[in-house]
């Protein structure tokens, strides 16, 4: 076994972001400070999702945790990315290619939840009559706004009132043909909150000139029929990190709020490995790294210097446990072939494999998994694998 020499992380060489703080939460002791936050998450399905836009770019940009399931990474999706300014509110611009695109979709949306075909097509029809707004050409003001919320605009059409129709089912707030299709008082005072989400789009009645100089008889306002609401998406062990370690997570599920130990057990129930992998991931956030998902090289973790927007990732980091005596059964079954090749993809992508054993004390029962508390009792070792070269070493000898 040889020693290991150890790489300094590599920058990015256009870095974009800026550094805030290395976690979402105050580090400052002092009598006027702003109240202690807590960022709330949704369990939804098998995923821990943040909509609060509120929530979103804190989380984020103090720590990088999760990622935006419409973008790489920061949570910057739009509608479109040219606005104009309609009244008093900035508008998207989007092709009449892209309007009728997303108003396909909301006719599969309305036909998979249970409409008849009348219902339907009165629906779409108004979605597709125009609204009569003040168009202006854009201004910097306009621009600038493009991403404040619009609660305060109101919006005076010649819409048609909608008719008494079926009672649909689901959250309005991430269904944007609520709108459009009436629900219970309840929906409805629901779906109001919820003005920000891009009820309006300007459609290009042109499908030849994409240019922002656009004149007004160019544009037509219309509802906006299938809205894409992007949200971050944490993992299983960045949530529980921000609801066990920090403190500034709280976790609903179907509307109420889960302590600590109900977030372990669902976690556990729902990811076999989480009390190693998290951890893992506690241990290296301890220590200052990033730990981001690993998927795409077939590991678990990627550790990153301050994130990944300043550093490369600098380690590949596969999780196991085992016993005292360095013995038990693997998470993963490693044999010589794989673990070879994926020492050899990690090293063609400029990275190093890294194996972090998880301890666990002799005499741990099974029970003791069942709280948080069995973290104290976990060591953890890092090793560093590394392919040796006998005709790289010979020549490193030579010349030395």
């Amino acid at each position: 076994m040889t020693e290991a020499v150890f790489q300094a992380p590599k920058r990015r060489a256009k870095v974009r972001e800026r550094f805030e703080a290395p976690l979402p939460v105050s580090l400052r002791a002092r009598a006027d400070e702003e109240e202690h936050i807590i960022f709330r998450a949704d369990l939804v399905a098998h995923h821990v999702t943040v909509s609060d836009p509120a929530h979103m770019l804190p989380l984020y940009q103090r720590g990088f945790f999760g990622k935006g399931v419409f973008s790489r990474s920061r949570p910057e999706h739009e509608t479109s990315h040219r606005w104009r300014c309609a009244g008093d509110r900035a508008l998207p611009v989007i092709s009449s290619s892209e309007y009728q695109k997303r108003l396909g979709w909301a006719r599969a949306a309305l036909l998979l939840q249970g409409l008849e075909d009348e219902s339907v097509s009165h629906a779409l029809h108004t979605l597709t009559t125009p609204v009569q707004l003040d168009i202006q050409s854009q201004t910097s003001e306009a621009r600038s706004s493009a991403d404040q919320p619009m609660d305060d605009v109101s919006c005076d059409s010649g819409l048609t009132p909608e008719p008494a129709g079926p009672q649909r089912q689901g959250d309005p707030r991430y269904d944007p043909l609520a709108a459009v299709c009436p629900g219970d008082p309840e929906q409805k005072s629901m779906s109001s909150e919820r003005s920000d989400a891009g009820e309006y789009v300007l459609v290009e009645l042109s499908e030849d000139d994409h240019s922002e100089n656009l004149s007004d008889a160019q544009l037509e306002c219309r509802r906006n029929p299938f809205s894409m609401m992007e949200y971050l998406q944490l993992s299983y062990e960045e949530a529980f990190f921000l609801v066990y370690a920090l403190g500034c997570l709280s976790v609903y599920h179907s509307g109420e709020a889960l302590s600590v130990a109900q977030v372990w057990t669902v976690f556990r129930s729902r990811q076999p490995n989480f009390c190693s992998s998290y951890a893992a991931y506690h241990y290296f956030r301890s220590k200052g790294w990033v730990p981001k998902s690993g998927v795409k090289y077939g590991t678990d973790f990627m550790l990153y210097r301050k994130g990944p927007p300043f550093y490369h990732a600098s380690y590949s980091v596969v999780v196991e446990r085992c016993d005292e005596s360095l013995r038990g059964a693997a998470l993963r079954s490693f044999s010589w072939k794989s673990l070879a090749a994926l020492s050899r993809i990690t090293g063609n992508v400029s990275k190093e494999l890294m194996l972090c054993l998880v301890i666990a004390p002799a005499g741990l029962a099974e029970d003791a998994l069942c709280s948080p508390e069995c973290l104290r009792r976990f060591s953890l070792q890092e090793v560093i694998v590394s392919r040796w070269v006998s005709s790289r070493e010979r020549t490193e000898q030579e010349e030395i």
